[in-house]
């Protein structure tokens, strides 16, 4: 298990990553290749980058619910 604070010292250590989160409609997202492009709010969200489409999507690292196949807890 992750704990939720760590997510943004993880990141950092790597150029890629994979990643599930919570969206807005309680539907679970699921990245499996992204890098972090920033940080915002103390690392309260991050900018990923989905290499396959292009896209960016901001993540709050409290709706992180797997990083890199690992459970997160907050």
């Amino acid at each position: 298990m992750i704990h939720a604070s760590r997510i943004h010292v993880l990141v950092q250590q790597m150029q890629e990553f994979s990643i599930a989160w919570v969206a807005e409609d309680g539907s679970i997202v699921r990245v499996p290749r992204c890098r972090c492009t920033s940080f915002h709010g103390s690392g309260e969200t991050l900018n990923i980058l989905i290499p396959v489409s292009g896209q960016v999507r901001t993540v709050n690292r409290n709706t992180i619910i797997e990083f890199n196949g690992e459970e997160v807890i907050l």
